[in-house]
């Protein structure tokens, strides 16, 4: 099951890491479209408005202004304009140019602003930092060193600020076969299934969390990126916050910077 969320594409420095993110980036340039129907029709939303405000109050407590926010991977703007929404100054890293327009039509239409910057979730492009929240979604998946990635955006973060990390288990074997089968044809019209597999079957490999990953191994991760008292968020996350029905795995988790 390709993850409908609001990460897309990752990037990086290893060897051979600029082929991987052309691949990548010319699937969702494609799936872009698709995507943002898949979005708009998830009976979630409000779900995950509620899921990131309480976030928002247990990582900053009694804090009135608005928090600076970066959301990485952002693709369609699904979190950076929730946060937007929630009265946040964000800003959105996302290097796929056709999620990029989407994300800015979607903020204007939403009535909110949100600065949309190209760029990759590693290395993260030029920015000012100082940031209080930096937040993904479905994106661990798409990275070649999530651990590198994470630790990159420490350097971003204000002393105290946090990371809010939203992902699950995804492209397991069964989901795997369910795309063979029927070809997945998403809530938008086209069915991309065969695509999606074809576009992955050679990066496996070079992704080591493409099947996903669970809470327990999402908080190793942050530690290990050098973030303090990772703290599972899970009961913010209502049970139709995902699609219904798939048996998978989801979570929420947070991280604190040092």
């Amino acid at each position: 099951m390709e993850p409908v969320g609001a990460g897309s594409v990752s990037g990086g420095a290893s060897a051979g890491a600029d082929a991987v993110l052309e691949r990548v980036r010319r699937y969702w340039d494609w799936r872009a479209e698709s995507f943002r129907e898949d979005v708009r029709a998830a009976p979630n939303r409000q779900a995950w408005l509620d899921a990131y405000a309480g976030a928002a109050t247990r990582l900053f407590p009694g804090r009135r202004e608005p928090l600076r926010v970066l959301d990485v991977g952002s693709g369609t703007g699904f979190v950076a304009i929730a946060f937007a929404e929630l009265g946040h100054d964000v800003t959105a890293v996302e290097p796929a140019p056709a999620m990029i327009a989407i994300a800015e039509r979607e903020a204007a239409a939403a009535g909110v602003r949100i600065d949309v910057r190209t760029g990759y979730a590693d290395p993260l492009p030029a920015l000012r930092g100082g940031f209080d929240l930096v937040t993904c979604r479905n994106l661990l998946w798409t990275l070649p060193d999530p651990v590198r990635a994470l630790a990159g955006w420490r350097t971003v973060l204000r002393p105290g600020g946090a990371v809010l990390v939203a992902d699950g288990l995804w492209n397991t074997p069964r989901q795997e076969l369910r795309l063979l089968c029927t070809g997945w044809r998403p809530r938008g019209a086209r069915s991309i299934g065969w695509r999606f597999l074809t576009a992955y079957r050679g990066l496996r490999r070079s992704l080591p969390y493409y099947r996903g990953l669970d809470q327990e191994r999402a908080q190793r991760l942050l530690a290990r990126a050098g973030y303090a008292d990772p703290t599972p968020l899970d009961d913010l996350l209502a049970p139709g916050a995902y699609r219904a029905g798939t048996g998978d795995g989801h979570f929420l988790t947070a991280g604190r910077a040092r």
